[in-house]
């Protein structure tokens, strides 16, 4: 029971994120292209649902734990108030969840209406797809670091661009954040416990 506990509430989520980017950048590589719109959706969509059924799954399971032992039997109601669970799960199985894919609709909007007020020249419409799973695979607070590290490459990227080949440049009116997406959602994965232990964005988690 421990190890399937400890795959719930810790492994499921960068499992999951892991499997999904790493098999789109394989199909990306060996395609040449990225799947269709349609499927990236789908993908979000199942990507968001797996985590609010662990957000359940835990609560549920929280309170079957805790209904098992005389002493924290104690923290259930009628002994104890319900809000003092609610507040619990909310802190240890809900918060993270929400914010999460909160952060990935604001993420998944702002290059939506930036794409269409620049009447599609900012970004191609994968991107809003992408940047959304980036954000459910890495988790809060990690996304802040992804978000972060995307920008960040891609100024880099656009101004070594713009020295060395400034008409190709021009030519093309942008240099787009697609290619940074999936590979830095897949670093943040695998340095995902380098960055809480050294970085400072533990003090997001409440």
């Amino acid at each position: 029971m421990n190890w399937f506990v400890s795959f719930l509430l810790v492994i499921l989520r960068p499992a999951l994120g892991l499997i999904i980017l790493a098999g789109l950048l394989l199909y990306w590589i060996f395609k040449k292209k990225l799947p269709k719109e349609k499927f990236l959706k789908l993908i979000v969509y199942i990507f968001s649902s797996a985590i609010i059924f662990q957000s359940i799954f835990s609560t549920a399971l929280n309170w079957w734990f805790w209904s098992q032992q005389l002493i924290t039997q104690r923290l259930l109601p009628p002994h104890t108030p319900i809000n003092y669970v609610l507040k619990y799960s909310w802190q240890h199985y809900w918060f993270e969840s929400i914010v999460t894919i909160i952060a990935a609709v604001i993420v998944f909007f702002s290059i939506y209406l930036l794409n269409k007020k620049f009447e599609k020249n900012l970004f191609f419409n994968e991107e809003k797809y992408l940047a959304a799973l980036g954000i459910l695979a890495v988790g809060w607070p990690n996304c802040l670091i992804f978000l972060a590290l995307v920008l960040f490459l891609g100024v880099l990227f656009h101004l070594i661009f713009l020295c060395f080949s400034p008409k190709r440049l021009s030519e093309s009116s942008r240099l787009s954040l697609l290619y940074f997406w999936i590979p830095c959602a897949l670093l943040i994965l695998f340095l995902s416990g380098i960055i809480n232990k050294y970085i400072g964005v533990n003090q997001f988690i409440i």
